[in-house]
């Protein structure tokens, strides 16, 4: 599918840093989320769900979820569920989770092209930290920032500024790379471009009102089209 902007309107596009989403754009979690999620169900008496209705739920955070999930069920108390989730979730983090395929080429080649790299994620902090720290080299993000007490949730855009200023950044010039459209409106309202990393959880169908800077099938597509615009400074949206 061909993407492509007017040159003449579409300004340089340069990208000094890459911030990238967690689940369903670097790791492929779905596996430990369904199996943890299906535990607690299991315990509530209801069925157990396939992992693509789960993947459906993943991206607005964890209680976003499970919120959902207690409505589809007619689950009173969410809050005991979400906790429940939570503890046997916190155990089972990399139990089946893995990069996706390509993910440690492109990473590398970030690091080739000198390019920070951070994680912005919906998941709470320390479980994202974690998951970084067992699956990922040491250093490999200047920062990993997630859910906390006090931070707004994507798609407002505090934490995608916040990472850009730990970066020394300027946020129009760090590329956010998710599989959602809400990493899509987490660039948009940053001032951030956007790159849809169409190998996760997302739908394909809601990406392209955001109007993507790229949209690439495959890691080593992305890497390709930042090695370009590292080399070049193209202006044109590309496909990859």
């Amino acid at each position: 599918m061909s993407l492509r902007q007017c040159p003449m309107m579409a300004p340089r596009l340069r990208v000094d840093a890459v911030l990238f989403d967690l689940d369903g754009t670097l790791v492929d979690t779905l596996p430990d989320i369904t199996w943890c999620l299906n535990r607690v169900l299991l315990e509530e008496g209801c069925p157990v769900l396939t992992a693509d209705t789960v993947r459906g739920y993943i991206g607005g955070g964890t209680r976003a979820m499970i919120g959902q999930v207690a409505a589809q069920f007619g689950i009173a108390g969410a809050a005991a569920l979400h906790q429940r989730y939570m503890t046997l979730y916190q155990h089972h983090l990399v139990q089946f989770s893995r990069p996706f395929n390509g993910v440690w080429e492109l990473l590398e080649g970030c690091r080739q092209l000198e390019l920070p790299l951070a994680i912005v994620t919906n998941k709470a902090e320390d479980m994202a930290l974690e998951i970084a720290g067992s699956l990922f080299a040491q250093n490999t993000f200047a920062t990993v920032l997630g859910q906390c007490t006090g931070r707004s949730l994507k798609p407002q855009p505090d934490v995608a500024w916040e990472a850009a200023r730990q970066l020394s950044v300027d946020p129009r010039r760090c590329l956010f790379v998710g599989d959602t459209e809400i990493d899509l409106q987490t660039a948009r309202a940053a001032g951030m471009p956007s790159a849809m990393a169409a190998w996760g959880y997302g739908r394909t169908c809601t990406w392209q009102a955001q109007s993507p800077n790229f949209y690439c099938q495959h890691p080593l597509g992305l890497l390709r089209a930042l090695q370009q615009v590292c080399a070049e400074q193209d202006d044109t949206v590309k496909s990859c």
